[in-house]
């Protein structure tokens, strides 16, 4: 049976039982569903990180990065983000999952120079943005872009393609990356035309305030996976103008899987992500996403003449498809 060791050499501690919690970000869960996908396919399959425990989840192995035999000798070794990691492992092949546009300053800061130079990895990309972002020097031995996808939970959701939400938008990203400036939009152009409108942001992000409340902007929670999948259903559209850091954007991946419509400006990774006039909208200035905004809100046949677009792509990308580009490009078959 060929081995595949995955090495995350962050502080977080975890396995497969916390895929539906809220402590995972879109890197360890996508990696926690490629890791199952492989075993599904007949491979041994190893994942390791500062977990303190032994599990096996559906049929992956987590243990501690520490614990990891020397002398076992893996397939294909995938570390996540640092290659300093490959020194734990005895692996034919090795891949470094990248998580981040690195500038070569940031590779050489982060001590990725000499293990790159000593155990000759292949770099994957999330997008093409990133593939391109990502130099020569910080990629010597080749690299290869490999998307990610949502949890099967998102495509297995039926989809009621009569149903019209209320005229609520969502922000649900993470971390505040060019909020601000969608506030003002809201309250500037978007608001104004209808005080019926609604628009949920991710509490913490920015400080709340009765000014926001008066904008009819309210504070969501932070909810389970399966929590979250409900949620999403009461809105009428995703809204994220996008960031430079952006590399795959899997929260808009998530509500593309679900037909909810994505209006961004298509900064970094978004542009991929999204499909103009087929899983969202991709604007040009503040006024267009206004207008494609209220649009979407207000015009119950425009949106559900999208809503019928998304269906039709929604199962276009999966896990298994996914598990094959790796196996076939490290010659794993």
């Amino acid at each position: 049976m060929k081995k595949i060791i995955i090495i995350d050499n962050s502080n977080l501690s975890y396995d497969g039982n916390d895929i539906n919690g809220k402590k995972l970000r879109g890197t360890e869960t996508s990696l926690i569903l490629l890791s199952e996908e492989f075993v599904k396919k007949g491979f041994k399959v190893d994942f390791c990180n500062s977990i303190s425990h032994n599990s096996i989840v559906n049929g992956v192995n987590y243990y501690n990065k520490n614990n990891i035999e020397i002398n076992d000798t893996f397939n294909l070794a995938i570390a996540i983000s640092d290659a300093n990691e490959f020194k734990r492992v005895n692996s034919k092949k090795k891949a470094v999952f990248s998580v981040s546009n690195q500038s070569l300053e940031k590779f050489i800061r982060k001590k990725q120079l000499l293990p790159f130079l000593r155990y000759k990895p292949v770099l994957i990309t999330l997008c093409d943005y990133q593939f391109n972002k990502r130099s020569f020097f910080t990629s010597f031995y080749g690299k290869k872009t490999i998307p990610i996808t949502v949890d099967p939970k998102f495509l297995n959701i039926p989809v009621d393609l009569k149903r019209v939400p209320d005229q609520n938008i969502v922000y649900n990203i993470r971390s505040n990356r060019n909020l601000d400036k969608l506030i003002d939009i809201w309250c500037s152009k978007i608001h104004p035309k209808n005080k019926n409108f609604k628009f949920f942001i991710t509490p913490d992000l920015i400080e709340y305030n009765s000014k926001l409340a008066s904008k009819n902007i309210f504070l969501r929670k932070i909810l389970s996976r399966d929590e979250m999948i409900d949620e999403l259903n009461n809105y009428r559209l995703l809204a994220y103008l996008g960031h430079k850091s952006d590399i795959f954007t899997l929260t808009a991946e998530e509500a593309i899987k679900l037909c909810l419509p994505v209006v961004t400006f298509g900064i970094g990774s978004l542009s991929e992500r999204v499909k103009h006039n087929e899983t969202g909208f991709i604007a040009r200035n503040d006024q267009e996403f206004a207008d494609y905004t209220i649009k979407l809100l207000s015009n119950d046949n425009f949106y559900l003449d999208i809503k019928k677009k998304m269906f039709e792509k929604r199962k276009m990308n999966t896990w298994n498809k996914i598990a094959d580009e790796w196996i076939n490009f490290f010659g794993l078959n």
